[in-house]
């Protein structure tokens, strides 16, 4: 009797592996989902450079370049919030002759960001800072100011492409598709930002027209769901 009481303990705890082990099953897919959304803020970059023969001429003309600048832009509505100071620096320049190093000219770079709201105005501001006394265009980056609904469509897209996936490999196999063990997101949507290098004496001689154009937000995940 004893005999057969072990065996039988023996046979369910051999059936209750299998029956544990088959409940385990799954399937792991990744998927990604892309989302097109228009740029609708530009991020321009300007540098004025003087240079002097001492630092005081040098500073005080950047300044005098500088203001004239900025009077320029709030002509054309760009508010003072929409522009800061990025980098200023001071420094002088040497040259080689000779076989022997001298001093030169003292060199004044005051760079300025101008952020705008509005993609369509790039072009008229690069002209009208240009033209005010601007001399070197250091680029002009282009992103989305709100990407978040798109990020969340394009997350969506991301687990709908990997649930067709397993439903057809679950199909395939003889099996269903069941529950969702683990979601994982691989990596999410960036900042999205294009840069341009701009010729600002190339952009003076015509009126500099600036496309932002579109650009993707995309999602990547791995699922993990219970194969029946």
């Amino acid at each position: 009797m004893k005999k057969i009481t072990l065996s039988l303990f023996v046979v369910f705890i051999c059936a209750a592996a299998v029956f544990a082990q088959s409940s385990n099953r799954t399937i792991s897919v990744s998927g990604s989902g892309s989302v097109k959304v228009p740029a609708d803020m530009a991020k321009l970059t300007f540098s004025v450079l003087t240079k002097e023969q001492t630092a005081l001429d040098s500073v005080q003309n950047n300044a005098a370049k500088m203001n004239k600048v900025y009077d320029a832009l709030k002509k054309i509505g760009i508010s003072e919030d929409n522009i800061s100071t990025s980098n200023y620096s001071l420094y002088q320049e040497n040259y080689w002759k000779d076989g022997k190093d001298y001093p030169g000219l003292y060199v004044t770079s005051n760079n300025i960001i101008v952020v705008l709201d509005n993609v369509e105005k790039a072009g008229l501001v690069i002209d009208t800072a240009i033209g005010a006394g601007v001399n070197q265009m250091n680029g002009i980056s282009f992103l989305v100011k709100d990407s978040k609904k798109a990020l969340e469509q394009a997350r969506i897209l991301a687990f709908q492409q990997a649930k067709e996936k397993a439903e057809l490999f679950a199909k395939e196999a003889g099996c269903k598709l069941g529950k969702v063990i683990n979601i994982m997101e691989n990596s999410g949507s960036y900042p999205v930002v294009r840069e341009y290098a701009t010729d600002a004496k190339m952009a003076t001689a015509n009126a500099t027209t600036i496309s932002a154009g579109q650009d993707s937000v995309t999602a990547n995940v791995s699922v993990v769901f219970e194969l029946k």
